[in-house]
């Protein structure tokens, strides 16, 4: 009896058809399995395909810059033109009166210097500066005015130094007031020098 024993042998280019073979069939079935899975999970949440479809909703702003784009397709390079133009006008005006109108405010609080018995005596202060001449004094305390607070100079006379402006925010009854004005405003105060003083 004779046996009959057949060797198989594939060349390369074999072997690299069969593996890639393989590679595009687990490519496929994964992307399929991910597929199925999607729509699976969605028929059991009850989401239908129509449901899908709302559900896939822009923003508001999307939208109106979608309306904007088509309405904008529409017109002609010189209307295109003009309308650039009346938006950029409007913008410019309205920037320009926020400035003006926050330059007033600024203006309006303009920051004098309050002699010392004007009713505050007894009452604490947070000074951040001491100044002996005016325009020193405003020159610092215009820097809070801008940042939105609301500095208070108050004249003051040293024995043997004369005249000076002392600087300073917040009026607070009693000295843990002040301390916790600080603790609020800690960004203000960070970095800065400052005391809490009686006013007399």
């Amino acid at each position: 009896m004779e046996e009959n024993n057949k060797v198989i042998v594939f060349e390369k280019k074999e072997i690299i058809l069969v593996l890639l073979l393989v590679v595009v069939l687990i490519v496929t079935s994964f992307t399929l399995g991910i597929r199925l899975g999607k729509k699976l999970t969605l028929e059991e949440a009850g989401i239908k395909p129509v449901d899908q479809k709302t559900v896939e909703l822009k923003s508001g702003l999307e939208e109106d810059v979608e309306k904007t784009v088509e309405e904008d397709s529409k017109l002609t390079d010189e209307e295109k033109l003009k309308k650039l133009m009346d938006e950029s006008k409007t913008r410019l005006s309205d920037e320009l009166e926020k400035f003006s109108t926050e330059d007033k405010a600024i203006t309006n609080q303009s920051v004098e210097p309050k002699a010392a018995n004007t009713g505050v005596v007894g009452k604490y202060t947070i000074q951040l500066g001491s100044y002996p001449t005016t325009e020193e004094a405003k020159q610092f305390a215009e820097g809070f005015t801008v940042r939105g607070y609301s500095p208070i100079i108050n004249e003051t006379t040293l024995e043997g130094k004369g005249t000076w402006y002392r600087v300073s925010l917040g009026l607070f009854g009693t000295v843990e007031e002040a301390k916790v004005y600080i603790k609020n405003e800690q960004s203000l105060f960070s970095g800065q020098d400052y005391v809490i003083t009686e006013l007399k």
